[in-house]
């Protein structure tokens, strides 16, 4: 089975690379190949968003990761006709639908806004058990340090 990795070195020889705008060509060759070894053998909308998301944590300009979309549709849509990806089109309509939350994910710096986490379980009230597993009730135990 062929990989898409390989195919990264085939779409940078090809007519459909010389004909991309210049500002898309700055880092393409290894900002496709992250994206494919990130996307792994199954190329799902979840293995493509968490793949277009850490190539928006390489360290390149933040130039080159904001237009990274344009380029990999552009890559995408070549795919089908080296005979090995009939699906490339459809990959590249799901790029499309990613791209306004891709650019969103960006501060105006350049830099990549972080995950929200959330707590994972409901307030402690005062006479649970304490968090930090000391057996003590929560009141009498780490409430003091938090309350401050």
């Amino acid at each position: 089975m062929a990989k898409l990795t390989d195919e990264v070195g085939t779409f940078a020889q090809s007519q459909h690379f010389l004909l991309l705008d210049s500002a898309l060509k700055h880092n393409a060759e290894p900002l496709l190949a992250h994206w494919c070894d990130e996307v792994g053998e199954v190329v799902s909308e979840e293995n493509m968003r968490r793949a277009l998301n850490g190539v928006a944590r390489l360290d390149v300009p933040a130039t080159h990761r904001r237009t990274f979309p344009k380029l990999l549709q552009a890559f995408l849509e070549f795919l089908p006709t080296t005979g090995r990806f009939p699906m490339g089109d459809q990959w590249s309509d799901r790029v499309a639908t990613m791209e306004k939350d891709y650019a969103d994910g960006f501060r105006d710096d350049g830099s990549v806004r972080g995950a929200t986490v959330r707590k994972a379980g409901g307030e402690t009230g005062r006479n649970d058990p304490c968090p930090c597993g000391s057996g003590k009730k929560y009141k009498k135990c780490c409430m003091s340090m938090l309350e401050g």
